[in-house]
């Protein structure tokens, strides 16, 4: 039901128009009256009105003056002008203000009527899209924290914004930090779960622990915080100091982060039972950088005191390490070593030619690192050994041609060089082989092919593309060079553009982005999803754990 709320001066027109409406069955309205502007604002505070037909002029309060107080009060209430005046200048006013309608005095009860049907059919539109709007309101209200969450994981995966796009998103998503300033990132870890936890327990545990933390932290520091991992949890933080010293508040935000970390530890052990650990940026990072500085702090809990339950630790030995040059040095031929034997298995002839000859570039005739050269022989036989084990012809290839015992003793009559040359012959060996099980392989076409991907790996490698430059029908094209090699071609160019990656991670200070580009990746984010899939880790992760596993073997 409706509620109508009729206004003029004139009783004899008020009781007429209600004696009108109360028999308009079909519009089932509640029909209320007054005979001024102030006694109509009377009755819309006790009881509202959804339509409101009013005279335009009327002593003390006018219609113009009423509907204005309506529109600020009641905005949803229609408002139809009933006037004795066909002036234009009333009417204009009365529709520029927000009047719905119109009708003389001396129009006919049907045209008063259907006035109030359109108003009756406006409500109820207006009341179908409020719903909607409310549903879906509430729909955004419940998807907003997964929202957030979402878009926070790209940023720390390396989702690059412009300062307008970001500012608008964290606006979009509420998300109460700011784009124009630096940000602290701060990780959080359940060191131990109990057998008995249910998901449901360490859901609502961690959720817990986010807002005790931020319990803490919220006195100085904006917060924004998301869990991954399933165990762990990664806040960013800003100062709530916003004046013009950015350095002071940036201290002031920090002390007291840092301040606070042991305090939520024992809370959290208090009121949860649950051991913490955290993991504290040295110093705030620009926007574009989180990414790399996230995956460092990861590496934190994996990495020297970080193993241990109940730590608080930084990533300042970690910087300390990079800096210091550490991560240009030769701490992970190991990881080299699997690349080689991964070139090995994919026929990736020239990769493993470069690899080889900087992986054995300590296979010099001086007795220096003795003990380091013979860890080198042995991982270059278990290498071969195991290429013997698996391809029949190359097994053969070998005992014909190579003095075998080689692979299983180091003779001390045997010079370094003649080990290098020896291994370097055997991988030739074993290209050979791969390339006669595929039958008569044209190699100049193969070649140019791998010559054409290396060149244009920038670049979205297309079937088409190659096709073309070989000059071959592209479905021909492909069915041919799966028979040839026994590998698909986009297989190939995934592990070619797999093992590049790991390489430059390995040999290059090139960044995370810097590396996507160069493989023909429009987004850092597409880049580290492909790699992720491939190796089961980041490339900031690769990098990292590579690195700091070296450095702790050199030690």
């Amino acid at each position: 039901m409706r509620r109508l709320l009729i206004v003029d001066d004139l009783p004899i027109i008020v009781d007429g128009l209600l004696e009108l409406f109360q028999g308009t069955e079909h519009l089932d309205l509640e029909v209320l009256k007054a005979y001024s502007g102030d006694e109509a604002l009377q009755v819309m505070r006790q009881t509202p009105a959804d339509i409101v037909i009013s005279d335009i002029k009327m002593p003390g309060l006018e219609g113009i003056e009423l509907l204005q107080v309506i529109q600020a009060d009641w905005p949803a209430c229609k408002v139809i002008f009933l006037t004795g005046y066909n002036d234009f200048q009333y009417i204009r006013s009365a529709m520029a203000y927000g009047g719905f309608d119109y009708i003389l005095k001396v129009e006919s009860d049907e045209k008063i009527i259907a006035s109030v049907e359109r108003a009756v059919a406006k409500l109820d539109e207006e009341g179908g899209q409020l719903q909607m709007l409310e549903r879906a309101n509430e729909r955004m209200r419940q998807a907003l924290p997964l929202l957030q969450k979402e878009y926070s994981w790209e940023l720390l995966q390396g989702k690059q914004e412009t300062r307008e796009q970001l500012a608008r998103r964290l606006e979009e998503l509420a998300i109460p930090l700011q784009a124009e300033r630096r940000v602290l990132l701060l990780l959080g870890r359940v060191d131990t779960w109990k057998e008995s936890f249910t998901p449901l327990d360490k859901t609502l545990l961690l959720y817990g622990v986010q807002n005790i933390a931020e319990e803490y932290a919220g006195s100085g520091l904006q917060c924004h915080s998301c869990v991954y991992d399933g165990s762990r949890i990664v806040w960013m933080l800003q100062p709530k100091d916003s004046g013009a010293d950015e350095e002071a508040a940036w201290k002031k935000g920090y002390a007291h982060i840092s301040a606070m970390l042991e305090k939520i530890q024992q809370t959290c052990m208090r009121l949860l039972r649950v051991s913490v650990s955290f993991a504290l940026g040295s110093e705030p990072t620009d926007w574009a950088a989180i990414s790399e500085r996230f995956h460092m702090l990861k590496y934190c809990f994996i990495y020297g005191s970080g193993l241990s339950p109940a730590v608080i630790v930084s990533d300042s030995d970690l910087i300390n390490l990079q800096e210091s040059g550490a991560e240009a040095s030769d701490y992970c031929y190991h990881t080299r070593l699997q690349l080689l034997q991964q070139c090995l298995e994919n026929y990736h002839r020239e990769e493993f030619n470069k690899l080889y000859l900087h992986v054995t570039g300590i296979w010099t005739p001086d007795n220096h690192a003795f003990g380091r050269k013979m860890e080198l022989y042995h991982s270059m036989a278990s290498i071969f050994l195991s290429c013997l084990d698996l391809h029949k012809a190359f097994r053969q290839a070998v005992h014909e041609k190579f003095e075998i015992a080689l692979l299983y003793h180091k003779n001390d009559d045997v010079p370094w060089p003649e080990i290098k040359q020896y291994f370097w012959s055997m991988a030739d060996c074993f290209f050979a082989c791969q390339a006669a099980e595929g039958g008569q392989v044209p190699t100049d076409l193969v070649k140019k092919v791998h010559r054409f991907i290396e060149e244009h790996l920038a670049q979205d490698i297309s079937l088409i593309a190659i096709a073309d430059h070989v000059g071959l029908n592209p479905s021909y094209f492909s069915r041919l060079y799966k028979q040839l090699t026994g590998t698909g071609l986009s297989d190939y160019i995934n592990e070619y553009r797999n093992l590049k990656a790991k390489e430059w991670l390995l040999n290059s200070p090139m960044k995370v982005n810097e590396i996507a580009a160069a493989l023909g990746y429009n987004s850092a984010l597409a880049f580290i999803r492909f790699f992720k899939k491939q190796n089961q880790s980041t490339p900031q992760e690769y990098r990292l754990q590579r690195q700091a596993g070296e450095v702790k073997k050199s030690i």
